[in-house]
Formats: C-alpha cells, sequence, structure tokens
C-alpha cells in the first residue's frame, strides 16, 4: 500500500513538472525575460507571505489520520472545520496586506524597467486574491492525503498543474502580458478549488459544519505551533533566494538563476513526493503502539529515495548543460549551468532530512524539526545574501550548498537515537549512507566519459543512456533488497513467458 500510494503521489507532481518545464521557453519567448522574471517575483511574493501560516496543515493530517482510524467521527470533524476556519481567515488577511503593500513593493524593492512598473503593480494586486485561493486548495488537499487516498488527490493535482501550465502560455502567447499570466492562473486556481471542495464531499464524511472542542484546538494549535517553524524555513527556501537575487541583480539575473533552480528542484521534489505518504503511515503507527513496524519501512524508504535522487543528480551533472542549451538557449549554459549543479547538490543534502522529519513530526516531536529547520533556512538566507553580493547568481547557489551540508548533517547527527527510534549507524549502514557510497561511485566512473564524448544532442544521449544502464544496475544489485530483487526477476520471468 505504501508504495501504491507513493506513486499516486508522485505522478501528482511528476506530470505537471513535465508541462511545466516545457512551457517555460515559450513563457519566456512570449514574456521576455524580464516579463518572466517579474511572473516569478510576483509567485514568490505569494508564496512568501505564506509565513502567516502556522503550519496547521502539518497537524491536521496527522490527527485526521488518527480520528479517522480510531473512528472518531466528532473529533474528526472538529479538526477539519476548526483547519478551515483558519485557513479562511488566513486567505483574507494574507491577501489584503498582499494587494495594499505592492506599490511600496514594485516601488521600493524590485527593479522594474518604466513600463512595466504599473503592470507589475497590476499583477501583485491581483496576485492577493491567488494567495487566498492557494490557502483554501492546500488544505483541502489535506483531507485525501489524511486518509490516505493519494490517487485522489493526485489526479486533482495532475490535472490541475498541467491546465494552470497550459492556460499561462495561453494568456502569454495572446499578448495579454503579465496581467494576464496572473488571471488564468486565478481562474485554474478558482477551479481547482470548487473541485476540491466536491472531492472532499463526496468522501461521505459527514462533515457538518461544528464548533471544534477546547482539546481539538489545542491538540492542532500546540502541535502546529512548533511545526510552524519549519513552515518559516520552508518558505524562506522556496522564495527568499529568488527574492534576494531579484533585488540585488535585477530581474534579467532572477531569470537566468530561476531556470536552472526551477529544474533542479522540480526533479529532485518529485522524490519528496515518494517520501512524503510515510507520514500518516508513521501517524496511524504511533497511535496504535506499532513503533517496531516501523523499523524497516524507515530504512527501505530512506534507502530506496537517497538513492533515487543521487540517480537524478548524476543525469543532471551529465546533461544539464546540453538540456538548457536545448531547453532556453546557449546564454543559459554559461551562466545557469553552474547554479544547476550547486543547487542540485543543495537540494540533494535536504532531501537526506525529509524522511528523518516526516517521522520525527509523526511521532510527536515537530519542536526539534522545526528549530532545526529555521536554523537552516535563515541559515540558508544570510549564505545566499552573501553569496549573491559577493559572486552573483554563482555564489547564491554556493551558499545554499553551504548552509545545506552544515544543518542537515547536524541535525541527522542529532535525531537519529533521540526522536527518531534508530540508531544513526545503522541508518548510514543500512539506509542512506549504502546509496550515497554506491551512488557517488558510479557518478565518479562516468564523469570522464562526459568529457570524452564530443558534445552535442548524440554524445548526450550516449552518456546519458550509460549513466541509466549503470545507475539502474548498481541499484538492482546493492541498493534493492533481496527479497524485493527476488520478487522482480520472477516477474520479469512471468513477463517472457
Amino acid at each position: 500500500m505504501l508504495l501504491r500510494n507513493s506513486l499516486w503521489n508522485l505522478s501528482g507532481s511528476a506530470v505537471p513538472m513535465v508541462v511545466a518545464l516545457a512551457t517555460v521557453p515559450l513563457l519566456i519567448g512570449a514574456l521576455g525575460v524580464e516579463g518572466f522574471g517579474i511572473v516569478t517575483m510576483v509567485s514568490s511574493v505569494i508564496g512568501y507571505f505564506g509565513v502567516l501560516d502556522i503550519n496547521l496543515t502539518s497537524g491536521a493530517i496527522k490527527y485526521l489520520a488518527e480520528h479517522h482510524a480510531s473512528g472518531d467521527r466528532r473529533r474528526f470533524a472538529e479538526t477539519f472545520w476548526f483547519g478551515a476556519m483558519f485557513y479562511g481567515a488566513l486567505g483574507l488577511l494574507g491577501a489584503t496586506a498582499i494587494f495594499f503593500a505592492s506599490g511600496l513593493l514594485v516601488g521600493r524593492f524590485f527593479e522594474v524597467s518604466e513600463e512595466m512598473r504599473d503592470a507589475t503593480v497590476t499583477a501583485f494586486q491581483l496576485g492577493a486574491l491567488g494567495f487566498a485561493l492557494t490557502q483554501a486548495q492546500s488544505y483541502l488537499l489535506v483531507v485525501p492525503q489524511a486518509l490516505q487516498r493519494y490517487d485522489r488527490s493526485a489526479q486533482s493535482e495532475a490535472f490541475f498543474g498541467v491546465v494552470v501550465n497550459i492556460a499561462s502560455v495561453a494568456a502569454a502567447m495572446a499578448g495579454t502580458g503579465i496581467v494576464g499570466v496572473i488571471i488564468a492562473r486565478l481562474c485554474v486556481s478558482a477551479a481547482n478549488v470548487l473541485y476540491l471542495a466536491w472531492m472532499v464531499r463526496s468522501f461521505g464524511l459527514n462533515l457538518k459544519p461544528c464548533t471544534p472542542g477546547k482539546d481539538v484546538r489545542a491538540a492542532l494549535t500546540s502541535f502546529s505551533a512548533y511545526a510552524y517553524l519549519s513552515k518559516i524555513a520552508s518558505t524562506l527556501h522556496q522564495h527568499a533566494d529568488k527574492l534576494i537575487v531579484g533585488a540585488i541583480a535585477g530581474p534579467v539575473a532572477l531569470t537566468f538563476y530561476t531556470v536552472p533552480v526551477t529544474l533542479a528542484g522540480r526533479i529532485l521534489g518529485l522524490t519528496y513526493r515518494l517520501s512524503s505518504v510515510i507520514y500518516p503511515r508513521a501517524s496511524a503507527l504511533a497511535g496504535a503502539g506499532k513503533i517496531d513496524e516501523l523499523h524497516p519501512v524507515y530504512l527501505g524508504v530512506m534507502r530506496y529515495v537517497t538513492y533515487i535522487n543521487l540517480a537524478a543528480l548524476g543525469i543532471i551533472v551529465l546533461a544539464g548543460d546540453e538540456f538548457l542549451r536545448r531547453w532556453v538557449g546557449e546564454e543559459f549554459v554559461q551562466q545557469g549551468y553552474p547554479v544547476l549543479v550547486l543547487m542540485t547538490l543543495a537540494l540533494l543534502a535536504d532531501s537526506l532530512t525529509n524522511i528523518p522529519s516526516l517521522v520525527n513530526d509523526a511521532l510527536g516531536h515537530p519542536r526539534i524539526t522545526g528549530r532545526f529547520a529555521l536554523a537552516n533556512g535563515l541559515g540558508g538566507v544570510a549564505m545566499v545574501y552573501l553569496g549573491t553580493t559577493m559572486g552573483g547568481i554563482v555564489g547564491a547557489a554556493a551558499g545554499h550548498l553551504l548552509s545545506s551540508l552544515v544543518l542537515g548533517i547536524s541535525f541527522l547527527l542529532f535525531v537519529h537515537g533521540r526522536t527518531v527510534p534508530i540508531a544513526f549507524s545503522e541508518t548510514l549502514r543500512k539506509g542512506f549512507g549504502r546509496s550515497l557510497g554506491v551512488g557517488f561511485l558510479v557518478i565518479c566512473i562516468l564523469l570522464p566519459v562526459k568529457w570524452l564524448i564530443p558534445a552535442g544532442l548524440v554524445g548526450t544521449v550516449a552518456v546519458v543512456s550509460a549513466a541509466v544502464l549503470s545507475l539502474g544496475l548498481a541499484g538492482l544489485f546493492f541498493i534493492v533488497g533481496v527479497d524485493e530483487r527476488n520478487a522482480m526477476m520472477a516477474m520479469a520471468r512471468r513477463l517472457r513467458h
């Protein structure tokens, strides 16, 4: 069941990611480099206002999963409506703040050409409504995820994720400019919210409006208050670097930075979807007192997800320059490829903490996760600022990498054997350590091949093919467990017959 949920959850992000990557060159061509940078800034500012969210979604998933498993319909309904009221108020507050701050943001903090200034202000004002819709959308997705109905949530995310990218391109190519793109995205978001509300109703949960009890409010807010630190850190990681680069280097440099960062983030972000399904599962096991059953699941997921991340890193390093050249043009290779490699390494370091963080929170220790995540977020902002000042967009990426390495390693050493009931030495030996060792060895063997084969599409395809084959075989024999490998071999034999 966990594997099936992981694959469904992955599909909800993978399909829109492919479409999003394919539409970036079209958006840049239709909006121009500055226009694309402005749309990115609007999205980043809207995302940055997410600091108002105390991460109630994290607590909602945990308690909705527990109450549904125990059959406590009253607490389930009270938990849902407490979150619904919170995110309704949050959406209104954030939208109001963004709307009235639009002129100040454009006039004081961002370098925008005079002819784009009015359109940028309008785009920010429209983006205020987008913030409110995003809050409703994010919360409604909590229900199918808490019920471990990732098939339904993934279908919604995939469909509307594709539609929003297509609608953005259509608006841009129709000549509506950045304002038209924002309006198109708002329309899709509104339709998504309506669909999610219908989906939640279709589960037959008897969610009649009710007043949340004191015990429900206390449990949810107490958990989420600590999880809020992780939310702040996540917001800083996702948006602060773009705001810093945009403010210091301008929207043109921001475009050269955003394109490779988006590519790396989208690819490695997929594997977070694979691992995130462990959160409601671990919450249910904790509530049932079956922590021992978590042990093999934890080590297996750590091993597989880390190896998949490392394989993605290898392919990005081997083919990233050629991909950027053919995707968005030669000018992005010189400035974007170093950023792509550095950010991929930083995201790999961050990914090592994903599963421990999820399990740590599921077992009731969000305080630890939040403190480390906040330290990483603040440290990352400081390092990105220094890096951008000293080395432009490459310096910003290097700052990200340094912060991720230091805080990520510290977190892993601290939680294992304490809040995560598995020793660090065992996790290193049977979990991510084996994956890192095998993966880096294969990539180091393949790197010289990249420079020996002539550059170009044919050479890149040959190198990537060799990488996929080598990493696949190494994973089959050194990462996949004996039982899983035997099952795969048996399935292959049945298919041949």
